[in-house]
């Protein structure tokens, strides 16, 4: 052990030497990824999602690159093997996402509605009249109930100028409505 303060010692990063063939790998890829593309166009809806699926099989792929098969035919297996992994995990994720926007669909056909009153057009006009900074500042504190110091945050502007922004928005809508 030395005696030297580990905040003195240089920086240096331990990184383990792979032994990779990069040509080799891009070989195989060049081969592999329109097959492979091909598989996920037929099975994943949207099929647009298709480009992900294969990012995802040769990262996986690169990954493993120090236990690939020698042989094409073993490597094209794998990948194969691999892809039909992916596509379980994607579908999975798919029938997460459609069951939260049923659950949250039921959650939101339960609250009340607002009741909206007669001048909801007028505002609206209004509204779209502000310069939208203004306006979305004026939405995150009425409509959405956030207090000035959160739309501040949220806007990344700092609250003073949020105050004095709230306040001439607020004024030229107030205006815009009794003209």
């Amino acid at each position: 052990m030395s005696n030297v303060n580990p905040a003195q010692r240089p920086m240096t990063a331990a990184v383990p030497a792979l032994n990779v063939d990069v040509d080799d790998f891009a070989q195989f890829v060049r081969s592999v990824a329109p097959d492979l593309l091909s598989y996920f166009r037929r099975r994943v809806v949207p099929a647009d999602g298709a480009a992900d699926c294969v990012a995802e099989v040769l990262l996986t792929l690169w990954r493993k690159y120090q236990d690939l098969p020698q042989t094409h035919s073993e490597r094209r297996a794998l990948s194969f093997g691999i892809a039909h992994n992916v596509l379980r995990n994607h579908t999975r994720s798919q029938w997460r996402g459609f069951a939260l926007t049923e659950r949250l669909g039921a959650q939101l056909a339960s609250l009340p509605s607002e009741d909206i009153n007669s001048r909801s057009g007028e505002v609206l006009e209004g509204l779209s009249h502000l310069r939208p900074l203004d306006r979305e500042l004026i939405l995150l504190v009425a409509w959405e109930g956030f207090s000035l110091g959160e739309a501040a945050t949220i806007l990344k502007i700092s609250p003073t100028a949020t105050r004095a922004r709230y306040s001439r928005a607020r004024a030229r809508l107030i205006k815009l409505l009794d003209d």
